[in-house]
């Protein structure tokens, strides 16, 4: 056994990238040992190892147990699940490796997060905070606002609107009886406006924005992506949106002495120009965004995401980047409409041969447990000289695309 060179791989519900940053692990001479909770995980045969620790009940000390028994020496922590950045972090930290600083605790909670960007003069949105049993809802003192898990939360899981305090008071007993009373919550201003993610490295405290992305549309009911997100942003007052944001994370990086991570950052820009942080996710943007980010911008956030975790150096690599990038592009998610498991849809290699169409990915048998989350299961990425171009093309793709769960 190799012990110098393990490198654990967290995942939880299966999620986490595991066969591909295996795959980049082993290409790299290390190896890949999964850390999950799953005995029976679909993804164990495709790493050197496989540990067991159940993230919900378990302590550090327990997991640093197993990797003990398991005989494995840790010589890095690769984690793309956002409830586990907290396991990554205590285990950097305890190992002595890379990902551990003291700073990056505060990227564990939204309500950290909001709280270190007004305090730093980076952000002015109200919010409160606090258990969904015991929120007060009275310190709540404009509406609407959105309520979400101050943790746990990717995918838009159980984010919710509320028009008033009748309703913000549903909202928090639905949050209590699906995730129970002690669940930590963060209440917010909505920030009416267009939705803008912008992606890119961290680099000794620096945000590198890269990969730019307007999104045209939104379900305002499940708070989920819609419609054609489009980079680079075609609006004038989300450009500038990007650069406002991106520049005032830059702050909050250095505030905190990050080292090195991906950011993937949401943001919202009002209509007389302000905007305002959604949310922070230290990981690379999901669905096709890696792959956009390597057409659009030369860099593979991924490849880049592990190699920080292993410690490398990776000033040169930004060196080739290209920000922004002159090709217009969009991409078009498709989500599921109920719950079950896909049965039939239409290949991506026939979506292909519409004009423009130059990539997309379908999960074959997908399966849909709940709709309290976002359920993207395909997606088509698009070309064309300009914007009306770029929604004629999905107006076809729409009509192509076809699919069925059972």
């Amino acid at each position: 056994m190799a012990a110098e060179r393990d490198v654990l791989i967290y995942s939880k519900r299966f999620e986490g990238g595991v066969r591909l940053v295996s795959r980049m692990l082993s290409d790299m001479g290390r190896r890949p040992v999964l850390v999950s909770d799953e005995p029976e995980d679909v993804n164990r045969d495709h790493c050197a190892a496989h540990i067991i620790v159940d993230w919900e009940r378990a302590s550090l000390e327990e997991l640093v147990t197993a990797v003990d028994a398991a005989g494995v020496e840790p010589t890095a922590v690769v984690n793309f699940v956002d409830s586990l950045i907290s396991w990554q972090v205590r285990t950097a930290r305890h190992y002595g490796l890379p990902g551990g600083e003291s700073g990056r605790e505060v990227l564990l909670s939204k309500a950290r997060v909001r709280a270190a960007m007004t305090d730093r003069g980076l952000s002015s949105l109200p919010f409160v905070a606090g258990t969904v049993a015991a929120l007060d809802v009275e310190a709540v003192t404009s509406y609407p606002v959105i309520v979400k898990p101050d943790q746990d939360s990717g995918g838009s899981r159980l984010v919710r609107r509320a028009g008033n305090a009748v309703e913000l008071r549903s909202r928090l007993k639905d949050l209590a009886d699906t995730m129970g009373p002690d669940t930590d919550a963060i209440v917010e201003e909505y920030i009416d406006g267009v939705e803008f993610s912008v992606d890119g490295p961290v680099l000794d405290g620096l945000f590198h924005p890269l990969f730019e992305v307007e999104k045209t549309e939104h379900d305002n009911l499940r708070h989920h992506d819609a419609g054609l997100l489009i980079s680079p942003p075609p609006s004038a007052h989300v450009r500038q949106a990007v650069r406002d944001l991106s520049e005032r994370i830059g702050n909050l990086c250095a505030s905190l002495g990050l080292e090195s991570s991906w950011f993937h950052v949401e943001g919202r820009v009002r209509a007389d120009g302000s905007c305002e942080l959604v949310e922070i996710n230290p990981r690379p943007g999901g669905r096709m965004y890696r792959a956009a980010t390597q057409r659009t911008c030369g860099v593979d956030p991924i490849d880049m995401s592990v190699r920080m975790a292993l410690g490398e150096r990776l000033d040169d690599t930004l060196a080739g980047a290209t920000s922004g990038g002159a090709e217009l592009l969009a991409m078009l998610p498709f989500e599921a409409d109920r719950v079950g498991t896909l049965a039939s849809a239409t290949s991506v290699e026939e979506l292909k041969r519409i004009p423009g169409v130059v990539d997309g990915y379908l999960f074959d048998n997908f399966r849909v447990v709940t709709m309290e989350r976002e359920n993207f299961f395909a997606e088509a990425m698009i070309i064309a000289d300009g914007v009306a171009d770029l929604h004629e093309i999905a107006e076809q793709v729409r009509s192509a695309f076809t699919f069925t769960f059972e």
